[in-house]
């Protein structure tokens, strides 16, 4: 059994946000997550640092918080985040009453603009659709969700919180009415941890609901899938946004070797069952055409979705729904915190600290706004060029990662899944989607001793598997050509098919 002050469950951004705060507080706490870091809304989202202008029309107080935080993390998450800057478009037949009212918000919350002239706009990006009327600059930004979780999770970790990933909650012990801990199994072993305190954190995001009818409580949530597709290279070096109210594929985000464009809103009631509709493809896809001509001709080389975990509401257009978020008190030693963004996790963070604080009679102030993140010194940051300074011996070409950097995450972080090799060197996530790495990252695994020959081969083939549930909606032209050449590689050259 295993004894702390406080548990969070969920390791999303929040959740390592939450563990960070209190961390630096110190507060002792376990964070436990299913998955990896960012395995939910965090790691489906579109990479986007807000400026808060997408909200300030319709949710002035979402955006008045937004603008506050993209100011905090640029200054200390400097390795997190690009500062590409952000263009609101507007096209032939938007409205100008709506353009008006963006910019009399932006000055009401304080988020600075500058309009340009449609020759000013497409000098800064070529590619913009040559028949905009005029485009609002705005301080919008990108930023590597999963960066962002490990970094936090580095300072809970080197201050002495526990951190368990691959680990799914699978009961909330209840004694007396009250929360007083959990039983956990690990995903590898199938090995049940206890861990006890008197204060648990339900930051499950689109699971809270979940979590919380384990202790006999409930959390008012509204779910919202929202899908985005990934083309093979970087369209553009600022976020362009049209300037209209949010609709559906509205935003091209550069990231790194790639542009992500979405996104999409459409109810569901289970966040483990998702899939990218052909009809979310057709509409982003045409809906980036607008803002980017030549997205309609570029190769898309991937489609995902993830769930928005939102507050309850009685509309049924998961757009008009708050992005606020609410700290729930159940009043059993368990505490909820719903909806908010990616961008406004460390206020989030901080507030639901400052509960805890109170509950457990302590009063020390919240310094996560003025600390730098622990750890950036290791990140190349941005652009992707960075990192060709000494790199040898690479094994993703698309993303510049090295051997040395797989070899580190491997021995340095104890890495068991080839999927958390990813998400801390950004191996597999450019053009090719991790067909022509994959496998390699998995045979420095074997020789390293990680994973048997039998166990590398299962592997690998349940990351095809995952890997094709995202190509799939984006199979046609020189997608689909790609993927004919990755399937000869891999039943022909590998022979995956064979059951020698």
């Amino acid at each position: 059994m295993i004894r702390t002050d406080v548990i969070i469950i969920g390791g999303g951004a929040t959740g390592c946000g939450i563990a960070r705060d209190l961390a630096l507080r110190g507060v002792h706490h376990y964070l436990v997550e299913k998955g990896d870091f960012a395995s939910g809304a965090t790691g489906a989202c579109h990479g986007l640092l807000h400026s808060g202008g997408r909200y300030v029309v319709t949710d002035p107080e979402a955006a008045k918080e937004c603008i506050t935080e993209n100011s905090i993390l640029r200054k200390i998450a400097q390795k997190c985040v690009e500062t590409t800057g952000g263009l609101f478009v507007r096209l032939p037949g938007d409205s100008k009453r709506f353009r008006d009212s963006f910019l009399t918000r932006c000055e009401e919350v304080g988020i600075g603009t500058e309009v340009l002239s449609p020759s000013k706009a497409l000098d800064l990006v070529p590619g913009l659709n040559p028949t905009l009327e005029e485009a609002i600059q705005v301080p919008d930004c990108s930023i590597d969700p999963f960066r962002l979780c490990m970094l936090n999770a580095y300072t809970s970790r080197r201050r002495g919180g526990g951190i368990l990933i691959h680990h799914e909650v699978k009961e909330i012990i209840v004694e007396k009415g009250r929360c007083v801990g959990i039983k956990a199994r690990e995903r590898l072993t199938a090995q049940v941890k206890e861990i006890r305190a008197p204060i648990i954190i339900n930051a499950a995001g689109a699971w809270g609901d979940r979590i919380a009818r384990m202790s006999g409580s409930q959390v008012p949530m509204t779910l919202s899938k929202g899908s985005l597709v990934i083309s093979n290279h970087r369209l553009t070096n600022m976020v362009i946004n049209r300037l209209r109210p949010p609709s559906d594929g509205d935003i091209i985000v550069p990231n790194e070797a790639v542009c992500l464009a979405g996104t999409t809103s459409v109810p569901v009631e289970d966040p483990d069952v998702l899939d990218v509709d052909a009809s979310e493809m057709d509409i982003i896809t045409s809906q980036a055409g607008q803002l980017i001509p030549s997205f309609g001709s570029t190769r898309l080389i991937r489609a995902y979705t993830g769930v928005r975990p939102l507050l309850e509401a009685t509309c049924k257009d998961g757009r008009s729904i708050s992005r606020g978020f609410r700290i729930i008190d159940h009043e059993n030693g368990m505490f909820s915190i719903l909806g908010g963004k990616l961008t406004t996790y460390r206020l989030m963070a901080e507030k639901m600290v400052d509960v805890i604080m109170g509950q457990l009679g302590l009063n020390v102030p919240c310094k996560t706004a003025s600390l730098p993140l622990e750890g950036q010194e290791e990140l190349s940051g941005y652009p992707l060029s960075k990192r060709l300074k000494g790199i040898d011996d690479i094994v993703c070409e698309c993303e510049l990662v090295s051997r040395r950097d797989v070899e580190h995450a491997i021995n340095s972080l104890g890495i068991q899944y080839v999927g958390d090799i990813q998400h801390r060197t950004r191996l597999g996530m450019g053009p090719c989607q991790g067909g022509f790495c994959t496998y390699r990252a998995l045979g420095i695994m074997q020789e390293l001793g990680r994973v048997s020959t039998e166990e590398s081969l299962e592997i690998l083939k349940l990351f095809l598997q995952r890997r094709f549930k995202g190509i799939k909606p984006a199979l046609w032209g020189d997608q689909l050509r790609e993927e004919q050449l990755i399937e000869s590689i891999y039943l022909g050259i590998l022979n995956m098919e064979s059951k020698a």
